[in-house]
């Protein structure tokens, strides 16, 4: 699914819940995006064409002076605050309430676009993470773990043998590029490491797995809820915003693709469950 079709998810309410600390968390560090991409639409023009009527987001991108990305990324921004819509003929229009909303945003965003930061932080892993995901995993023997901290890994690996990359140790980026794996483990498990637009990546870190991994091993990634489903209960077209903003500098997402990839090679289809806390999702499978 491309950035642009995240604005139809977008206009589908998600079931209330109350707001983990996590999910608060990265709501506030996502509050530049909406701010951003609402001032680039104002100042830009898209508003403008909008309120002139629909708009096919190629013509659109030409009228604004955009690049067709980047205006696809302002325009999943947009559609996650329910400001644009996507139209089944591929046009993109304005919500009724669009207008106005931009009309008291361009008084308050009268002094510019504010400037993307440098960084975005990833959600506090909290270590009760690592005991719920030792319960849906069960894991036993001999694992290795990619990413995170030492409190999570505590908590999810007492009683194996258990060996454990940091994501800034120089092994990490190693072994996520399919380098340096052990072999005979019973299981491994990747903490939000695997890129959204980096499916070499994802690829690489699958086929280490395979020869890594016994038969009925398992293979196993925790990474933010926003997948290319974009029906998650997050702003997926803020995130994708920010990544068009920051590049390298934003965090990834696991796309679909891990779980097809998966399929393509020797493991069983796999399983998902989403975490307590709202922003993570994990997803594991078994080597055939």
């Amino acid at each position: 699914m491309t950035a642009i079709e995240m604005t139809a998810a977008a206009g589908t309410a998600a079931p209330k819940r109350p707001m983990s600390g996590a999910a608060a968390g990265l709501d506030a560090a996502l509050g530049w995006a909406a701010t951003r991409a609402l001032a680039e639409a104002i100042r830009g023009g898209t508003f403008e064409r909008l309120a002139a009527g629909r708009a096919d987001p190629t013509e659109l991108a030409a009228a604004v002076g955009l690049p067709v990305d980047r205006l696809l990324a302002q325009l999943a921004a947009l559609g996650a605050q329910g400001l644009v819509q996507l139209e089944e003929d591929g046009r993109v229009q304005l919500a009724d309430h669009a207008g106005e909303v931009a009309r008291a945003a361009a008084v308050v965003l009268g002094g510019g676009v504010p400037a993307a930061p440098s960084r975005l932080d990833w959600p506090i892993l909290d270590p009760a993470l690592g005991t719920w995901a030792a319960a849906a995993l069960a894991p036993a023997g001999r694992w290795l773990v990619l990413g995170g901290d030492a409190g999570f890994v505590r908590s999810f690996g007492e009683g194996l043998d258990l060996s454990h990359q940091a994501e800034d140790a120089a092994e990490f980026g190693a072994a996520l590029a399919g380098e340096d794996w052990p072999v005979g483990l019973d299981g491994v498990l990747i903490l939000r490491g695997l890129g959204r637009s980096a499916k070499t990546a994802i690829s690489a870190v699958i086929e280490a797995a395979e020869e890594a991994l016994h038969p009925g091993g398992c293979f196993a990634c925790l990474d933010l809820v926003l997948d290319d489903d974009y029906a998650g209960p997050r702003h997926a077209g803020l995130w994708a915003f920010a990544q068009a903003d920051l590049g390298g500098e934003a965090p990834p997402l696991t796309l679909n693709f891990l779980g097809l990839r998966l399929a393509e090679l020797c493991f069983t289809p796999p399983v998902a469950a989403e975490a307590p806390d709202g922003v993570h999702r994990l997803i594991w499978s078994r080597r055939d």
